[in-house]
Parts: C-alpha cells; sequence; structure tokens
C-alpha cells in the first residue's frame, strides 16, 4: 500500500533514525577498486544520495518495518543496480519477500547451528582467506560433503545463504563479485535427492534474480558424466549472462592454471594450495562467529503481503509519490 503525500512529507523531514551498531564498510588498502567503482559511476556525492534516498523510500514504505539502514546493507541493492535507485529498491524489495516466503532457507543463519557448523566443517560451502587473480573473494564448495541421509535442503541451503550474506557485508564484494569453485567429484543423484524439481528450479531462480550478488566466475571441477545431464538442465533456467560465466574443468590442475599465484590463498592444501582444508574452514567458521549477531539480524525485518500478486518493477513502490524522483519515473529511466 503506498503512502500519502503527508506520509512522504514527514519521512523526509523527521531526523534519521539510529542506524543499528554495525561496522561501516572499508575499502581494502591493497585492493585496487577506483575502476570498479567508476564503472558503476560512484563516488562519494552519489553514494550520500543514493543511501539517503533510499532511507527515505524505507521509512515511507508502509509494509516494511525492522530494515537494516545502515550503508554495508543498503549499499549492497544500491550498487548492484549501479546507483539506479528506484530499481535498487525494487531489488531490496523482492529480496524482502523472498526471505518472508522462504523462512526454511533464509531464517536462523547461526554457525552455532549444529547442521550449518557440520557442513562449514565439512567444506561443504566456505570462502578462503585468499581472492583470485581479479580480486575476487571466492565460495568453495565439496559437493560430496553433503551427506543427503543427515542434511535436508534447509541445511544445505542455510549454509550458502549464511556464506552469502557474510561476503555481502564487505564492500570489495558488492563491487568485484564473487568466484566460484565447485569440487564436483563423488557428486551422485543421492545428493540432488533432498531437492525436488520445483524447489531446485526455485533455489537457481533465487539466487540470481533476488539476492543482489555478482556472479562473476563459476567453476565445476570433475563433473560426473551422469551429473552433466543435470547441470545443462540448470543452466537453461539462467540468462544468458550467467551461462557465459560457467567453466568445466577435468581437474584442478585446470584451476590452479587459472588461478595463476593466487591459488595458494584459494585452493585448500588437499586440493594444490598451501593451507589445509580444516584451517580454513575453521577460520570461515570463526568469520561467521564474529558476524553473528549482524546475520540474526536480518530476521527481525519485517514486510506485510499486499493484494498484488506481482509485482513489476516499473510499477512498483512508490516513485510516482516522490518528488525527487518524478522527473526520472516520466523519463522512463527506472
Amino acid at each position: 500500500m503506498a503512502p500519502t503525500t503527508n506520509e512522504l512529507a514527514f519521512a523526509s523531514s523527521r531526523p534519521p533514525s539510529p542506524l543499528p551498531e554495525l561496522d561501516d564498510p572499508t575499502l581494502d588498502d591493497e585492493l585496487d577498486l577506483d575502476k570498479d567503482l567508476q564503472d558503476i559511476g560512484e563516488t562519494e556525492q552519489v553514494r550520500a544520495s543514493s543511501l539517503a534516498d533510499v532511507r527515505a523510500w524505507l521509512r515511507a514504505h508502509s509494509v516494511i518495518s525492522n530494515c537494516r539502514e545502515d550503508d554495508s546493507f543498503l549499499l549492497r541493492f544500491i550498487r548492484i543496480q549501479k546507483h539506479k535507485v528506484p530499481k535498487a529498491c525494487t531489488t531490496l524489495e523482492n529480496y524482502l519477500y523472498m526471505k518472508k516466503n522462504n523462512p526454511q532457507w533464509f531464517e536462523k543463519l547461526d554457525i552455532r547451528d549444529e547442521k550449518i557448523r557440520e557442513l562449514v566443517d565439512r567444506g561443504y560451502v566456505f570462502s578462503p582467506p585468499g581472492r583470485d587473480l581479479e580480486g575476487r573473494r571466492v565460495v568453495f564448495s565439496i559437493g560430496s560433503a553433503l551427506d543427503p541421509n543427515r542434511f535436508s535442503n534447509s541445511d544445505a541451503m542455510r549454509a550458502w545463504i549464511i556464506t552469502f550474506e557474510a561476503l555481502m557485508e564487505e564492500e570489495d564484494v558488492q563491487l568485484k563479485g564473487f568466484t566460484y569453485i565447485f569440487d564436483c567429484s563423488g557428486v551422485s543423484l543421492s545428493q540432488l535427492s533432498i531437492w525436488s524439481p520445483a524447489e531446485a528450479t526455485k533455489v537457481v531462480k533465487i539466487c540470481e534474480k533476488n539476492l543482489p550478488m555478482r556472479h562473476r566466475d563459476i567453476n565445476l571441477v570433475s563433473l560426473p558424466f551422469p551429473m552433466r545431464a543435470i547441470f545443462e538442465f540448470c543452466k537453461t533456467l539462467l540468462s544468458d549472462k550467467i551461462r557465459r560465466r560457467f567453466s568445466v574443468h577435468s581437474s584442478f590442475d585446470k584451476v590452479t592454471s587459472k588461478m595463476g599465484d593466487t591459488s595458494a590463498g584459494v585452493l585448500p592444501l588437499e586440493y594444490g594450495g598451501s593451507t589445509p582444508l580444516k584451517e580454513m574452514t575453521t577460520a570461515w567458521a570463526q568469520h561467521l562467529e564474529d558476524k553473528r549477531s549482524t546475520l540474526l539480524r536480518l530476521d527481525s525485518v519485517n514486510i506485510k503481503e499486499t493484494q498484488v500478486a506481482k509485482r513489476k518493477e516499473e510499477k512498483s513502490s512508490l516513485w510516482s509519490y516522490l518528488p525527487s524522483f518524478s522527473s526520472q519515473s516520466t523519463a522512463g529511466s527506472i
């Protein structure tokens, strides 16, 4: 339900509410992010303006409550849409509806949860300390570490989402995106049996369209032949842009060559790197522990379902009510 003009005027005039006590995103001194910032048209002035506009939108939105308003959280939506604020707000709105409609996958992201911790410890999904040649964080996954007799799709999905949410707090990740490395050796239909076809389709679409993430480079290693047909089917659910970013490798030697000198920091010792897998997964679990309060705070956000069955981006939200965006709307830039 759209707010009235009076509500919007009040929202824009009232003093800012206290923001959560979260670490402000900081740029890594060792990473040159100037080009990444230029690519999305971000300057200090643009960044401040976009953040102010999104906060005003949030506070005027009658169906959203308790949403985080700190820079780190809001910038992930702003940057994925290259500071096109109306689109950023639509992405945020869709993200919140996604979380509300799928609590079994997106709530209780707690590393102290026995199943999540075990999946991280096993190496099912974690982020190594190093970065690839493009300066991107890497998400590493050992598919065979998922025991389908012990773990549900909710356990598996929450292990993935806690990793994504923790990484999306990092400013360089918001700008550069992710690289994925999947060890597919030993993966069989038993690992896939925890997903129904409808659930698998839903997850693929969610990860591409509703999470504010840049999937830059996706590497599948030692994919068993029987699994290739399933892989090809899953690719049909993705956009052409994402499909072009998949690479299938016969061995980790290919990945080592692709990663170059950075491979020591992104591959565990068992895969040709320099740090044992156990040390990497333990360090990642500790990082998730350090971020625990921030991750659990995501559960407090609330968004009410409206009577609109399907929200279309061009009709979404409140832009016709906001004077600062009226010219953009009439120009068709949303």
